[in-house]
């Protein structure tokens, strides 16, 4: 090690002057002694230090006991503190080279320490045993997508998955022949499945991102984001139908040829069956199989479709009606002028006064909106409000009062089981009750007194949803939940207290934006996350991960 020295002032202007003096005037200049000073003092002595290894054993569930390599303890009990993840052990043994100690209840995956005269000595992760861990089976590596999962849903056949969002590979399945453009098959372990003769979801792709995939009863899917292209064909706007292959619908219309002597087949076009589509980006689309209408909510002004009557096969004649934020089409795309319509304006009432950023259609069709708006058709709404499914007006018989929340709502899921809306956003209360970002609401807006959502430490929460089992799953920024370390994620009961055993998970990092329950290989149950995320119970992930929840 080099050993840094420092200098006095005088003691270098002695030392210059002797080089200096010399070149002007002739006057002896006697050199002085440099003497050495310690620039930086002398770092404390090491007291304990974790040795090479792994504890012993490396997991073990709460109230197990478990060995860490460390020395410099012994003599020392009583006077420093091990920690597992942040949570305080009670010390079992002591040896020259050991330090065994019990599994603390309410641990969760994560680094050991030891704090002793005011100084932390970090040591190995140790894994927290629970009735949560990742099925190794379906995440069998690292590398999944390249870019956010927005969704996810099992497809008709049972036997595979469909996930979407703005990704351009799905672990290293994307070819120069067979790209990944925002959508990707998997099979029920989440292995990528290539483009075939029986899927074929487009040999080039969409050129933006997809935000919302529906299977019809049908088999054909409708897929709505922000993309003006699929395939090779053009003018397409935020808004597709394929069939249940994966290909574009298509079908032959007549246009203008302007030239039909040198162009005869000019006269007519393939074009996409579904004509209709947004001016802007489309957050959810929904689709009632009754009636055959679908039903698109974002941040958009406009509907469009193609006038093929006054188009040529190259240039399409555009027909626009300003809507804003939500629309109604019937099967073919067309404009349904009978929903959130306004015949004496010739335009859609006035939307929100802010952005949509979710919604959920429920069972009689009705809509709920949720965003960072403050009215909504002019109606005073705070970040929420419900739209009838038949007019597409605001329905006055939801949350009365309007009450709503003091900040934005960024997230809202619902679960069919429990029939019970959660809401997660940037608010503090909800109704006028405390909230701290998370709520739970009835089908007509009405807080659920029975849930209550804790507070948290070190950040916000993104996203809450309820499994069949009542259990919810809440993921976020935050570092603590209810005062007990709980890094991103935590597993709470129907009434918001901490499932016990369910906890165990280290830290997780992103934000989750859809899950699907399913079961894992062995029979028990499992759940499906798809998102923005990068660890998992303290382990690399790509935006998808299976974990098992045992009994």
């Amino acid at each position: 090690m080099i050993q840094m020295k420092k200098y006095s002032t005088l003691q270098f202007t002695r030392g210059l002057c002797c080089f200096l003096l010399p070149a002007v005037i002739l006057i002896a200049c006697k050199k002085s002694t440099l003497e050495p000073v310690d620039t930086y003092p002398e770092p404390p002595a090491v007291l304990v230090k974790f040795l090479d290894g792994n504890p012993n054993p490396s997991l073990g569930a709460e109230g197990s006991t478990v060995t860490f390599n460390v020395n410099g303890l012994k003599g020392k009990e009583g006077q420093f503190t091990f920690f597992i993840n942040q949570v305080a052990a009670q010390v079992v043994a002591v040896t020259e080279n050991t330090v065994t100690v019990t599994v603390p209840a309410n641990a969760s995956t994560g680094g050991s320490a030891i704090l002793i005269n005011g100084e932390y000595y970090f040591g190995p992760t140790f894994f927290v045993k629970g009735k949560v861990s990742i099925d190794p089976l379906f995440n069998v590596d690292a590398y999944r997508s390249n870019g956010p999962i927005a969704g996810i849903f099992k497809r008709a056949d049972g036997t595979s998955y469909l996930i979407y969002g703005s990704f351009t590979n799905y672990k290293n399945g994307a070819t120069v022949t067979n790209p990944i453009t925002g959508i990707a098959l998997l099979n029920t372990e989440g292995d990528y499945l290539p483009v075939t003769s029986q899927f074929k979801m487009g040999r080039l792709g969409f050129n933006g991102a997809i935000s919302n995939v529906i299977q019809r009863p049908d088999g054909k899917y409708l897929v709505a984001g922000s993309f003006s292209k699929f395939d090779t064909v053009t003018n397409i706007n935020n808004i597709v139908r394929l069939n249940p292959d994966g290909s574009l619908e298509t079908m032959v219309v007549d246009v203008i040829n302007p030239d039909p002597v040198n162009n005869p087949n000019d006269g007519q076009a393939v074009v996409p069956s579904f004509n209709g589509g947004t001016a802007g980006h489309v957050t959810k689309l929904f689709y009632n199989s009754s009636t055959g209408n679908s039903t698109a909510v974002g941040n958009f002004s406009f509907h469009i479709s193609t006038f093929y009557e006054r188009s040529t096969r190259t240039g399409p004649y555009l027909d626009l009606v300003k809507a804003r934020q939500i629309i109604r089409m019937n099967d073919s795309g067309a404009f349904d002028s009978t929903f959130n319509y306004n015949f004496a304006s010739n335009e859609s009432y006035a939307g929100g006064n802010g952005f949509i950023y979710d919604a959920l259609h429920q069972a009689d069709g009705k809509i709920v909106v949720v965003g960072n708006f403050t009215s909504f058709h002019g109606t005073p709404a705070n970040y929420i409000v419900r739209i009838d499914g038949n007019t597409g007006l605001v329905d006055p018989g939801f949350n009365t009062g309007n009450a709503g929340a003091d900040g934005s709502i960024n997230r809202i899921t619902y679960n069919a089981v429990t029939n019970k809306i959660l809401l997660t956003g940037n608010f503090k209360n909800y109704n006028g009750t405390a909230a701290n970002g998370v709520v739970m609401i009835d089908n007509n807006g009405a807080t659920v007194s029975s849930f209550s959502f804790k507070n948290l430490e070190g950040g916000f929460p993104n996203f809450a949803g309820q499994l069949n089992n009542g259990k919810i799953i809440v993921t976020g920024s935050f570092s603590k939940y209810d005062n007990i370390v709980r890094a991103g994620m935590a597993i709470l009961n129907p009434d918001g207290t901490l499932a016990p055993g369910y906890n165990n998970m280290g830290l997780f990092r992103g934000q989750v934006n859809n899950l699907v329950e399913t079961t894992s290989t062995n029979g028990s149950a499992a759940v499906i996350l798809v998102g923005s995320f990068d660890r998992f119970d303290n382990r690399q992930v790509g935006n998808i991960v299976k974990f098992r929840i045992e009994n």
